[in-house]
């Protein structure tokens, strides 16, 4: 009898445990893929390539797919973590190991990418370290699965749906944010802060090799930009063909701003020079364009276009074509402007806005479900 309770007491133990665990892997993982959906959709545009179907996928297809499966990963994660759907969403984790694992391990064989992208730029992983990673957790995932009736739910059933719901609403909120704007965490080479000319001219970083700005003739330009000891602005479009000219008149008033204040502005580009003369005689552009490589345009800044302010070598800020600064924000000479760009906060401020974003609705309804409990008790 002892015997069978002390099992019992040591299963229950190892399978929260096991469930913890998962939900803590599965939730920064579709917590970072949200952050950066741009970025999970080029990680999947590459798996496309790799596996010779690169063109029979639509770009905007695939950002649609990367939000869905950041906004799935964190929800199954989050059920974890209450213990709720026992069956269900340990079957659906399952499920997802027993096609994840096979298929990293075919990565880590022949290398058809180098990074699998499960946890983002966040942290970057070998395909071999992924395919170990998820043995780990294929085993804890077979282990729930049989033992998901000991998993100790957090919350009563009544209030289950209160998860999913609110789950659903903050991941569309989030996923929009960052694709809206820009990445509200960045864990890319070229984040705010980077001393950009030191990292591409000293040559010490690999992340930066590919770094390279050239005129209409093809004449190499980035020590010219980068030792600029001035501001300089960048309105990088990786791909002008797909760019949005929505916001074309303000980005024509900053070329007027910077003239009037004796700043560089450049616009900079994969595209041919036939893309280019088109989006100058649609938008009126006057500014001049450097060619770059797409990689570390499509790295330096995920909105396309997007906006980035060097300062002596330094980026300084970053905006999305979605929120170019008007005349209410650059309304003097950026020398007297504390700061130009409105979402150029501290990491630590953003830490905890996202944190009380997220953990203030799950409180509120554990302490729903706890008030709740207590009324049932009295009565």
């Amino acid at each position: 009898m002892s015997s069978t309770k002390g099992d019992r007491t040591y299963r229950k133990v190892a399978v929260n445990f096991c469930r913890l665990l998962l939900a803590a892997c599965f939730i920064f993982s579709g917590f970072v893929k949200a952050v950066d959906p741009t970025g999970t959709q080029i990680k999947l545009q590459d798996y496309m390539y790799a596996f010779g179907m690169g063109s029979l996928v639509d770009s905007g297809v695939l950002l649609v797919l990367a939000g869905v499966l950041a906004g799935f990963e964190f929800l199954l994660g989050i059920y974890m973590l209450f213990g709720i759907f026992r069956r269900g969403t340990t079957l659906m984790m399952l499920l997802m190991m027993l096609v994840f694992t096979p298929l990293t391990l075919y990565l880590a064989i022949k290398n058809p990418v180098t990074d699998c992208g499960c946890f983002g730029d966040a942290l970057v992983l070998t395909n071999w370290q992924t395919f170990g990673k998820n043995v780990v957790l294929l085993v804890m995932a077979v282990y729930t699965t049989i033992c998901c009736r000991y998993i100790v739910p957090a919350i009563s059933e009544k209030r289950m749906w209160m998860v999913s719901v609110v789950t659903a609403v903050l991941m569309l909120q989030f996923i929009r944010t960052n694709v809206r704007d820009l990445p509200v965490f960045d864990f890319r080479p070229y984040k705010v802060g980077t001393d950009l000319r030191s990292a591409v001219l000293s040559g010490r970083d690999r992340s930066f090799d590919d770094f390279l700005l050239m005129d209409s003739q093809f004449d190499d330009m980035t020590f010219d930009i980068l030792e600029d000891k001035g501001y300089t602005f960048l309105l990088v479009a990786s791909h002008l063909e797909e760019a949005s000219d929505e916001n074309a008149d303000l980005m024509d008033d900053l070329y007027d701003y910077c003239r009037e204040n004796g700043y560089a502005m450049y616009g900079v580009t994969a595209s041919g020079q036939e893309a280019i003369e088109e989006w100058c005689a649609n938008t009126g552009a006057e500014y001049h364009f450097l060619i770059a490589d797409e990689i570390p345009l499509q790295t330096m800044v995920r909105s396309n276009p997007g906006l980035v302010l060097l300062h002596d070598g330094v980026i300084e800020a970053k905006w999305s074509h979605n929120n170019i600064p008007g005349d209410d924000q650059l309304s003097a000479p950026l020398e007297e402007l504390h700061r130009a760009n409105p979402l150029m906060t501290g990491t630590v401020a953003k830490a905890i806005w996202v944190g009380l974003m997220f953990l203030l609705p799950y409180l509120l309804i554990l302490l729903l479900d706890a008030l709740a409990y207590l009324n049932r008790k009295e009565n």
